[in-house]
């Protein structure tokens, strides 16, 4: 398999060509499990784990260890079928959210991505909320958002969900969509370039999978069916894992996410909520929030009927959560510090 199908381009010839000097090969990371790796080589599929100074110089932060997507340089294990990760490439683009749970920490979903493929079902569970977050997360990334409505052979009233997810996304494109009879999947698969890679990200149940089966020409995902009672979906992907097209073209499908944690939100609000990024000029204070100041563009926007409630309401949602999203970080850091400093200060009384 050619380096540029697995997405590699000029740009990659000069980041490695230190790598290259000292003997490494060029690979790409297709599935992760915890240090575990299976890596695509120009020659062959590989198990790859990585050398103990990249453990030592992750500690505390697994964003630093290698992810789906990203390129790596590798020593072979000689007489077998392993390699040896010795370095991470810079990545250009990468999907983070925030941990599930208590944690204050990143979890980045996938790297060095062109496009964002936002699958959401066109049936009675579609949320403009949850599209929203969706849309941060992707426009954070770097990436190219595309909306996908998915499962349309179940919506009464297309017109009118086509019309609510075009509101939401902004200017990014939705395409309609049904995995089961390849309605529109023509579309789709020609958004996807060779040598491009793109993700899917959606919650349980939406059809990520089946699309995925779609555009490759069979059953390559597990699915399962939608649970009749409450319309969820079963978790069938439980890991990260790149699929390459025949055409060329990566595509790396997620886990169903029940919640989208956002990580960060500086440029993606904007680009997710653009209405209120045009009307901020207009307001008195350069640091309005747009919450209770006076003389605030957009609260007088929300009033006067022009900017819809339901969207200042999700934005300034939006604001706070990642507001106290920094807050929990900082504690989590003044906390750490705190405990190494006890450690530290043991181990020189100890010493003493």
């Amino acid at each position: 398999m050619a380096l540029t199908k697995l997405g590699w381009n000029a740009e990659r010839d000069g980041q490695f060509a230190p790598y290259l000097a000292r003997g490494f090969l060029p690979a790409r990371v297709a599935v992760e499990d915890k240090h575990f790796y299976r890596i695509w080589t120009v020659d062959a599929e590989l198990t790859a784990q990585i050398i103990g100074k990249l453990i030592h110089e992750a500690r505390g932060d697994h964003s630093k260890l290698p992810k789906v997507g990203d390129w790596v340089a590798v020593k072979l294990v000689p007489n077998e079928e392993k390699a040896m990760i010795q370095a991470i490439l810079p990545r250009t683009t990468k999907i983070v959210r925030k941990t599930s749970g208590r944690d204050t920490a990143a979890q980045i979903l996938a790297t060095n991505i062109e496009t964002v493929f936002l699958v959401t079902a066109a049936d009675s569970t579609f949320n403009a909320a949850r599209l929203e977050r969706m849309l941060v997360m992707a426009h954070e990334s770097g990436a190219l958002p595309v909306v996908v409505l998915n499962k349309i052979d179940l919506c009464d009233d297309l017109d009118a969900k086509l019309a609510e997810a075009t509101r939401v996304a902004g200017d990014a494109l939705v395409l309609a969509v049904c995995a089961l009879t390849g309605r529109g999947v023509k579309k789709l698969a020609a958004l996807i370039k060779s040598g491009d890679t793109v993700v899917f990200i959606g919650t349980s149940g939406v059809g990520k999978s089946s699309l995925i089966n779609r555009l490759y020409g069979e059953d390559l995902m597990p699915t399962v069916e939608v649970r009749e009672q409450d319309a969820k979906g079963r978790h069938t992907t439980s890991w990260r894992e790149m699929i390459f097209l025949s055409k060329g073209g990566v595509v790396i499908d997620t886990p169903g996410m029940r919640e989208f944690h956002i990580w960060d939100a500086t440029q993606g609000a904007k680009e997710t909520f653009p209405e209120i990024e045009a009307l901020a000029p207009g307001c008195h204070f350069r640091d309005c929030t747009h919450t209770q100041e006076k003389e605030c563009a957009v609260l007088a926007a929300v009033a006067a009927g022009t900017l819809p409630r339901e969207r200042h309401e999700s934005f300034v949602k939006l604001q706070l959560e990642i507001s106290y999203l920094r807050e929990s970080e900082k504690q989590a850091g003044w906390q750490h510090r705190r405990k190494s400093d006890r450690v530290a200060h043991r181990v020189f009384n100890k010493q003493d």
